[in-house]
């Protein structure tokens, strides 16, 4: 047997049953729906956005001003954080820009405690040929939160141990006044 759904307009799409089933037994397809929330579904999505710019010489991370809230609906659930970096730079001539991702106050992504290492989600160096570097730098990481209180994810920046100054979202220099771009950070609850 063959079921065919007819286009409003044009085409159609055909679903055959299979030639035989074990046992003759009936076969059932489920098929999901709009208000599907099983594993892995993306059940809701938040948005922060920065189109200032903002510049540190910290050597320890600070807030960025780019920050997202969202209150899981499950402490199962996850949070996959998407970071997108518009400009991102050190004034100095071959030093870094460190980024961090916090939940709160807490670094998501830590270090190896056996070594003592520090991680960063991400970092740039700027070259030695100009003072014009501006580096877009994109980031993402699947996050177990296991709360369904209120969580403020947010960017921290930093220059770490090397001199100079961060800056995001624009250039130092010259042409400071120019070359501005946005910075945006991402959630998505995914059912765990």
């Amino acid at each position: 047997m063959t079921l065919k759904l007819n286009g409003s307009s044009s085409g159609s799409v055909s679903i055959d049953a299979p030639a035989s089933t074990a046992g003759g037994a009936d076969r059932v397809i489920t098929l999901p729906d709009r208000n599907q929330t099983g594993l892995g579904c993306i059940l809701q999505i938040q948005q922060g956005t920065l189109t200032s710019k903002f510049n540190t010489a910290s050597a320890t991370m600070v807030d960025s001003g780019l920050s997202v809230a969202i209150t899981p609906t499950a402490t199962t659930s996850k949070v996959l954080v998407q970071v997108s970096l518009g400009s991102l730079s050190n004034s100095g001539a071959l030093k870094r820009a460190f980024m961090s991702i916090v939940r709160g106050s807490t670094n998501i992504i830590t270090g190896d405690a056996a070594t003592g290492d520090e991680v960063t989600a991400a970092l740039c160096t700027r070259s030695a040929d100009d003072n014009h570097t501006q580096i877009p730098v994109s980031f993402m990481y699947l996050d177990s939160p296991s709360t369904t209180s209120a969580t403020t994810y947010k960017v921290q920046l930093s220059r770490g141990a090397d001199t100079g100054t961060v800056y995001l979202n624009g250039s130092q220099g010259a042409d400071a006044s120019a070359g501005n771009a946005a910075s945006t950070i991402i959630v998505m609850e995914v059912a765990g």
